[in-house]
């Protein structure tokens, strides 16, 4: 019996080096250190390691495959040497190519170094190909610089690599491997270290994000962080939106950015706090005041409506500002909802909570102009401080641009508190009055001949019901609502000023409503009669 369990022992313990079997617990007396303490092999041949804190808790791996071997990322806190000889002896494989997703400075040693000892090509994003090349430490032939995502692997295993610069910082890709469902994600997730989002575009990084929880892999390899559960996209997704969404809440009501700067203030804990649902190693990957700063500026002009650059409108592919989110409607409200009606009818929207992003010159490079918000700013706690937001010039520029072709799309409130008799309320053709209780009413299509409402059934929706009086000699009724036992009311109307067009559709104030079918349903319809797609 003691020879049998003696003789298992020595099995385990073979097999252990060879399967890279990671050993969590501390060494005992005597027992000589892991090489690389922190192994998985996730899938046969597949393979990631992790470093320490000092080397911010960064991950690297190997793909075994196919008689070679590839290698993803640089070991950090061990010699380049040492860990190909331990990649050999685990894998069984020379490791014959190097795959960079992320770079910093002095990583062109170790790139250097892992060539000098047989690593035959580099390939990696067209930003780190530069950067390489930049320190005259590697020569060219050596690197291979991607732009768009490519093939690496064989015609047996496919390996794809994504370039994604400029998104966390000037640097990053991922690695894909659709047979065995592996992901690296690169530096597009950190799973548990403090993130530093300065140099990063948080927009453009949600938007790569759920590219890369679409690819449904089974096996997340974060860039940094822990490998542990299968949501790590996820978290890094749900922090970022959640960043945004209580920043650009701040933002919707006229609050300035000083509040982020005086980080201590009671105020703003109360008004931008990360929850612990949405970090994983609380409070060590909390934001820092520099990184509220960074996604404030981020979300407020110049930087906003286009984040930073210059949209590109076009038949095949019309562009549309959204001005959205106020103190009742805070910004996790909508977007997801008009997200999926600009989706199903092709238009790129640029959602913005900063209100002096309605200017003539940003209107001049949109097709659509969608407002839900009302006009009220709120920057403080004291009602006195209260002011219509709306200038004199917005008002023109808005006037100008609907009359000279321009396409409008007004929603919910956006006809509340906003300059009395002014130019804006005059183009819209109503005014607000108020609302209802949240509660259960009654849509009816008034006009079923209308594009808008085509397809259109009368629905029930529980909303706030918005009574507007209208302008009966300038628009056309579409909708009207009607609550238990009340007259109806106006819900919905078009007009075409000038060479343009314009529709305003009352209800949207709940996710039940911006989700109902009836309503998805108007919306796009109202999308495609503003754009003229009859």
């Amino acid at each position: 019996m003691k020879n049998r369990v003696l003789l298992l022992t020595m099995i385990c313990m073979l097999l252990a080096p060879k399967y890279g079997v990671a050993q969590d617990h501390d060494h005992g007396a005597g027992r000589e250190p892991h090489v690389l303490p922190h192994v998985k092999e996730f899938v046969p041949g597949v393979y990631a390691t992790g470093f320490a804190h000092k080397y911010k808790n960064a991950n690297c791996g190997w793909i075994a495959i196919s008689n070679e071997c590839m290698l993803v990322d640089l070991p950090r806190g061990l010699e380049p040497q040492m860990f190909l000889k331990e990649v050999e002896r685990i894998s069984g494989t020379t490791p014959n190519t190097l795959v960079l997703t992320k770079f910093q400075d002095g990583d062109e040693k170790t790139v250097k170094s892992l060539i000098d000892h047989g690593v035959k090509q580099v390939l990696t994003s067209h930003s780190i190909r530069n950067a390489l090349v930049a320190t005259k430490t590697i020569r060219e032939e050596f690197i291979r610089g991607m732009s768009t995502p490519s093939e690496i692997g064989d015609n047996s295993n496919s390996i794809k690599f994504m370039p994604l610069d400029g998104i966390v910082g000037p640097y990053g890709a991922a690695v894909y491997l659709p047979n065995q469902s592996v992901l690296f994600t690169g530096p597009l997730v950190v799973n548990g270290p403090y993130t530093d989002l300065t140099t990063s575009n948080t927009a453009h990084w949600i938007t790569a994000l759920e590219h890369l929880e679409s690819l449904n892999a089974k096996h997340v390899i974060p860039g940094y962080g822990s490998w542990v559960g299968d949501n790590v996209i996820d978290f890094e997704r749900r922090y970022l939106v959640e960043l945004r969404r209580q920043i650009g809440y701040v933002i919707s009501q006229g609050r300035p950015r000083e509040l982020i700067t005086d980080f201590e203030s009671h105020y703003l804990q109360r008004e931008v706090r990360i929850q612990p649902d949405y970090v994983v190693w609380n409070p060590y990957d909390a934001p820092k005041r520099e990184d509220l700063e960074h996604v404030y500026d981020e979300m407020t002009v110049p930087n906003a409506p286009f984040n930073g650059q210059d949209p590109k409108p076009s038949k095949e592919n019309p562009q549309a500002l959204v001005l959205y989110a106020d103190q009742p409607h805070e910004p996790g409200y909508s977007p997801p909802g008009l997200r999926l009606v600009f989706e199903q009818t092709g238009v790129t929207p640029h959602f913005t909570v900063d209100v002096r992003a309605l200017t003539e010159e940003n209107l001049s490079n949109i097709d659509l102009l969608v407002i839900y918000r009302d006009g009220l700013l709120r920057p403080n706690a004291d009602k006195d401080s209260n002011y219509i937001w709306m200038t004199p010039e917005q008002e023109s520029a808005i006037v100008n641009f609907v009359k000279n072709g321009g396409a409008f799309l007004n929603l919910h409130n956006s006809m509340g508190m906003y300059p009395k008799d002014g130019a804006y309320l005059d183009l819209v053709g109503g005014h607000y009055v108020g609302h209802g209780p949240l509660e259960r009413f009654r849509v009816e299509v008034v006009d079923y001949e209308h594009p808008i409402t085509q397809g259109v059934e009368d629905f029930s929706i529980a909303d706030e019901q918005h009574t507007p009086p209208y302008d009966k000699d300038k628009v056309n009724l579409l909708l009207q609502s009607r609550a238990d036992g009340a007259e109806p009311a106006a819900a919905g109307w078009y007009y075409e000023p000038g060479s343009g067009r314009l529709c305003h559709l009352a209800p949207g104030h709940t996710r039940e409503a911006l989700f109902h079918p009836m309503y998805q349903r108007l919306l796009r319809n109202a999308v495609n009669w503003l754009l003229r797609r009859e």
